[in-house]
């Protein structure tokens, strides 16, 4: 390997094909060492590969995009606590402090410095979301985050290849299934080290002495392709706002996106101040998913690299919801983050209208956090992910019970009870709750759970969507709202907590994604269609499509 310009196209994608590989094996290693359902099953983790500057070289291929692309940030934290010439082969450096990572402490980073020949070639890092963290538990109603559990400055977990005890001893004091947090913090640990080893064994296959040459081909050949994409935008200012449910008050999301030549900025001034509880974003998580929302809608197929990132600029102004201050709460950071690609999504509207989709169900992620003592007397923590319907897409319909923007998924029924004392008696499509338009927004889902503990069970709720429903495009209607509901008729707050006792059902509506286009002009084929496979109600085909049962 030479220098970046002697790299012909088809040597590159070979090699940039083995990154990739070399991380999605350290992201298979996590998943399949870890303990919790919440990274073996639902997805809520992501690896990246570093350069010696913290720059990002790869990134896992299905990894959550709030962490793998917020790494090049976390990274420079590290780098600044501790300096690259510190490091020392065997060292793995952690954290889950909000502003420095990825915007709550349920989310634990490590950092594995990888060695070839004596000499620091790169890093590798992970982040995966622990089951509990202490404090109140997965909560949207704290005050501050010093009540959202165990914060852990950046420090070093292993020196040299030695555990420090000590630092796992204070975090199994704080948490309350220790063996599974500790579990899947030793599965990110072990993951990081399998990255190493297979870098390693690439540069001595290659006889190069690092991975310079190739991680600036890399980069620079992502870098071109995001500043052609938004090239290809016209020069403008384009503006969206929008609101949802927020805490006690709705939240405003405003955002300018500005195109000059192949240059690209999100400018988010003019949004809601900063929530006195726990549905705050730091910078880094805004960040994450104002540039993936970006990529994904103008250069979704090049690999994601720190170069993809170079050409956007974010602004969130200090202080706003999506820039908050210490020590703001922030547990429940994804009610807002999630909505900034909505709010994206809405201005690139405007310049890119067959580029993009209409607001989604699933934005943001619905969940119920769920803690008590299972049938055997052992703490349990287990987080519900079923997700609600994508938005509607210019020319297909929305996908159903599918979450976006982040990819985590739901656990198998089977799989959440046989870990916690919980009964799923239902879990269907929502019928209407798709956005009627041209094409359907993807459908939500009715989820009902009997709690069948002996003891009370704690649920802490975060949900949003049941007053501002998903929004549809050009003329589609909105989604099906989200709601929830225990034993038939008491009131579940939205974002809060309550005590289930045992034989107690929730009943959990997951909202639907955005139409697009009128629903008018929607093929009699496709309304037909829905209309059989039960998706829309004869009264919804009448009233809103027009169908009579004939012809188009």
């Amino acid at each position: 390997m030479k220098h970046k310009d002697a790299f012909d196209p088809v040597t590159l994608e070979i090699l940039w094909s083995r990154l990739l590989a070399i991380v999605d094996e350290s992201a298979l290693a996590l998943q399949r060492t870890s303990f919790s359902t919440t990274v073996r099953e639902s997805n809520d983790f992501a690896a990246v590969l570093l350069a010696p500057d913290g720059t990002t070289l790869a990134e896992n291929s299905l990894g959550a995009p709030s962490f793998a692309g917020v790494m090049t940030l976390v990274m420079r934290h590290f780098l600044d606590r501790y300096p690259a010439e510190t490091w020392r082969p065997g060292d793995v450096a952690l954290t889950n402090d909000p502003w420095f990572s990825t915007g709550h402490l349920p989310d634990t980073t490590t950092i594995t410095p990888i060695f070839h020949r004596g000499r620091l070639v790169a890093f590798t890092g992970n982040t995966s979301h622990k089951a509990d963290i202490g404090g109140v538990g997965y909560a949207a109603d704290a005050a501050e985050v010093f009540e959202e559990g165990l914060r852990i400055p950046i420090c070093k977990v292993q020196r040299g290849g030695e555990l420090n005890e000590d630092v796992m001893e204070f975090i199994r004091a704080n948490v309350r299934v220790p063996d599974s947090v500790l579990g899947d913090l030793h599965a990110q640990i072990a993951a990081g080290h399998v990255c190493g080893e297979r870098v390693v064994e690439f540069l001595e296959e290659q006889d190069v002495p690092d991975l310079a040459a190739l991680g600036d081909a890399i980069q620079g050949r992502a870098e071109s392709a995001m500043r052609q994409a938004i090239a290809e935008v016209p020069d403008g200012e384009y503006r969206f706002e929008m609101e949802i449910d927020g805490f006690e008050r709705p939240t405003r999301i405003v955002v300018t996106v500005r195109v000059r030549g192949d240059e690209l900025e999100a400018d988010f001034t003019g949004t809601s101040a900063q929530s006195r509880r726990g549905i705050n974003a730091v910078f880094n998580y805004t960040y994450a998913f104002s540039c993936y929302t970006v990529k994904c809608v103008l250069d979704p197929f090049t690999r994601k690299t720190g170069g993809s990132y170079r050409p956007m600029r974010i602004i969130a102004p200090e202080g706003s919801i999506l820039n908050a201050r210490r020590p703001a709460a922030v547990n429940a950071r994804s009610m807002t983050g999630h909505c900034v690609s909505s709010a994206l999504l809405g201005a690139l509207s405007q310049a890119l209208p067959d580029r993009v989709i209409a607001d989604s169900g699933s934005c943001p992620g619905l969940r119920v956090a769920c803690y008590g003592v299972d049938r055997h007397g052992s703490r349990f923590a287990q987080i519900l992910f079923p997700n609600g319907g994508m938005g509607a897409r210019p020319h297909v319909d929305g996908l159903s019970c599918t979450g976006f923007p982040t990819n985590a998924g739901c656990a198998a029924v089977e799989v959440m009870e046989g870990v916690a004392p919980l009964v799923f008696w239902e879990r269907e499509l929502l019928p209407d709750s798709g956005g009627p338009g041209r094409q359907r927004g993807g459908l939500g889902q009715r989820v009902v759970v009997e709690v069948v503990s002996r003891e009370p069970v704690a649920l802490s709720t975060q949900f949003d969507r049941i007053d501002h429903p998903a929004w549809g495009l050009f003329g589609g209607l909105p989604g099906g709202a989200a709601r929830l509901v225990m034993n038939g008729s008491e009131r579940v707050p939205a974002k809060g907590r309550v005590i289930a006792r045992p034989g107690d059902r929730l009943t959990i509506h997951y909202a639907g994604g955005g139409g697009y286009g009128p629903p008018t002009e929607r093929a009699r084929a496709l309304v037909a269609r829905d209309l059989r496979d039960e998706l829309i109600s004869a009264e919804a085909a009448r009233a809103i499509y027009g169908y009579d049962g004939g012809p188009r």
